[in-house]
């Protein structure tokens, strides 16, 4: 079950009425060879950032945009499971493409949510490279795994990983259609290396679904300021069930909510979405369902609505 968040109360003004409910509730069309040398250098061509969720690239897989899914470490279901945050390539700047440039902010930046945190050490160099076949080779400095994991979180830092750099590859169009994505990882340029004190990479890593969150939200972002319009988006388990989502005022005080409809996305999730008109103010945003169990899982965020 997830866990509610303990927000320390705020030292704000009365929360404003709301102008508005919901406006509309919109749904989303979509929630093999061996290890090759690993490259390293800088962005390219950071470019604007474009909507949540986009990212692009040049055809030699070179950074071209710079939204990059990255995934943390966060407790639901009573455990800690990895949740996405989209991030910006910018952040990284030691990175040459987008796979590097995410698995240096997943080692590195700090979590916009400060409920999310790293299973990593900070490095500034990664190397990466992708095979024909849908291999993608991570190179990462020894000093990046840290030794005092015990062996679940060991498991949650690999699929850290391998969520992250998968996630990206498939983003950034640089897997072969069709292919099931696998990740090599070397450290100091050399496979099969012990890391973590014990755990010897001896194969490729392959992503867990069973690792990630049951529910989250892409949008808002934490923290994010918006102008009148709030739009509220993000992605559940198939298994998760009464998608709803409310809005809530700095003191808990529930000002709008509703049904959020779900979209299966043909891979294991359901997109949802929902556009919302607020009165300026402080909120925090909300999605909550019910897993196979019957328990709750949620996920919420703090924004700003200003003034239009």
């Amino acid at each position: 079950m997830a866990t509610a968040r303990s927000r320390p109360e705020p030292a704000r003004g009365r929360f404003p009425v709301l102008a508005l409910t919901a406006v509309g509730v919109l749904v989303l069309g979509a929630c093999g060879t061996g290890p090759e040398p690993a490259l390293d250098g800088t962005i390219t061509t950071p470019g604007t950032a474009p909507a949540s969720s986009t990212t692009a690239s040049t055809a030699d897989g070179r950074m071209a945009t710079t939204k990059l899914p990255v995934y943390w470490v966060g407790r639901a279901d009573g455990e800690e499971r990895l949740f996405r945050e989209f991030r910006d390539a910018s952040e990284a700047a030691a990175a040459v493409d987008p796979i590097a440039a995410a698995a240096t902010l997943m080692t590195g930046a700090t979590p916009e949510d400060p409920d999310y945190r790293t299973l990593w050490f900070p490095v500034d160099r990664v190397g990466a490279s992708t095979s024909p076949g849908g291999t993608i080779t991570v190179d990462l400095p020894s000093e990046a795994f840290r030794p005092d994991l015990d062996d679940r979180e060991v498991r949650l830092a690999l699929q850290q990983l391998a969520h992250t750099v998968t996630a990206t590859a498939a983003t950034a169009g640089l897997l072969p259609e069709g292919s099931e994505a696998e990740v090599v990882v070397l450290v100091d340029g050399r496979p099969d290396e012990e890391v973590f004190g014990s755990v010897r990479l001896d194969g490729p890593l392959r992503p867990d679904e069973g690792m990630a969150a049951p529910i989250w939200l892409d949008e808002p972002r934490q923290d994010e300021r918006s102008e009148g319009t709030l739009t509220l988006s993000g992605r559940a388990l198939d298994g998760v069930r009464g998608c709803r989502w409310t809005v809530a005022g700095p003191d808990g005080q529930r000002v709008s909510s509703g049904a959020a409809a779900v979209v299966p996305r043909g891979d294991g999730t359901v997109g949802f979405r929902a556009e919302l008109e607020l009165e300026p103010g402080e909120y925090v945003v909300t999605v909550v369902g019910r897993d196979a169990e019957g328990g709750t899982v949620r996920d919420d965020k703090d924004v700003e609505v200003l003034a239009g």
